[in-house]
């Protein structure tokens, strides 16, 4: 590498770390992000592709523990509560596929693949019964493993994913097969933001809106971050906005079908027989009781409503979710 190539990445770093005097600092390169120290990463081949994962502070002899994000986050999304863990647990953080650095989507993907994705990559890394946790459709996918894969994990922890029938992107209504058919309708290009920290950041769309996300102005997505999120650990808006810019998702509507047909969840809560926890959002009081009737056929499961939390209570209230989290892992099933 040349010593001018080497003098515009040290400047580079150099003029981002004196804006960022928090944590674990990152650099806004999509493909470079400084991560927490004693952290690294890797790349597994798993399920056909390169699936890559962020590896907390190893805790060699403590359980492993398999974060899997949601739809347009990274990896590093799951920074913060990490971090609250590591020291009990071995953590693995994945990019999923078609996120963060992990390859693509292909054509022969379907809504089966992110599921087997998981499981693939758990074998790949020759481990025995690891804890699952996801969020969203990570979530979605960590429930379906639990019941499609009853000898693959310790426990399954699912913070806020659809409780219900899935149609499109929101519960109930027709089958979720169905309307997963067509992707709904998005616009050519992103909407003009009408000021920085206005960005709209969309998980579908054509090919070269989503593109055209990637190409935002890292410090645009930082300022609409923490206007979006005012709860939230700066941390968390700093890899919230590097998954954006990383994001290279549903560009076609097969792609659209295998990332939404994840979350055709059917009867999978019933089949979970590994002790199972599901933290959801804050919700009315009507909502809190519907949700509390589907958890039922549970096995070993319990749900908990996280007060004043939005869909990403991990953020919104990091220190309730730890709280929860660690009641829940420390219990005697």
């Amino acid at each position: 590498m040349s010593n001018l190539r080497n003098y515009q990445i040290i400047k580079a770093y150099l003029q981002l770390s004196a804006l960022l005097l928090l944590g674990p600092a990152m650099m806004v390169n999509a493909q470079l992000a400084k991560i927490p120290t004693g952290w690294s990463d890797g790349y597994a081949y798993a399920n056909g592709i390169r699936i890559h994962y962020y590896h907390a502070a190893p805790a060699q002899g403590k359980p492993v523990m398999v974060m899997v994000h949601g739809v347009t986050d990274n990896g590093l999304c799951w920074t913060t509560l990490a971090l609250k863990l590591q020291n009990a647990y071995d953590i693995y953080m994945l990019d999923a596929r078609g996120h963060g650095l992990t390859d693509p989507f292909t054509c022969a993907d379907n809504g089966e693949t992110l599921v087997k994705d998981v499981v693939a990559f758990v074998q790949a890394m020759k481990w025995e019964k690891p804890i699952l946790i996801g969020h969203s459709m990570g979530a979605a996918t960590v429930m379906r493993v639990g019941a499609e894969y009853p000898e693959l994990a310790k426990a399954i922890i699912m913070l806020d994913p659809m409780l219900g029938r899935f149609s499109g992107g929101r519960p109930g209504g027709s089958s979720a097969r169905d309307s997963a058919r067509n992707r709904p309708p998005a616009p050519a290009q992103p909407a003009q933001p009408t000021a920085p920290d206005r960005l709209s950041v969309n998980m579908f769309g054509s090919a070269e809106s989503l593109v055209a996300q990637n190409n935002y102005k890292f410090e645009d997505l930082v300022a609409t971050g923490r206007r979006q999120f005012p709860k939230w650990d700066s941390v968390d808006v700093y890899y919230w906005a590097l998954s954006k810019k990383q994001y290279h998702g549903a560009y076609t509507n097969e792609a659209w079908q295998a990332m939404s047909g994840t979350m055709n969840t059917g009867d999978a809560l019933a089949k979970i027989q590994a002790p199972a926890i599901i933290l959801k959002a804050d919700a009315s009081p009507e909502v809190r009781k519907a949700n509390e009737e589907v958890v039922r056929v549970m096995q070993k499961g319990k749900l908990v409503h996280i007060d004043g939390a939005g869909h990403n209570l991990h953020h919104d209230q990091l220190t309730r979710t730890v709280e929860v989290l660690k009641e829940f892992l420390s219990a005697d099933h």
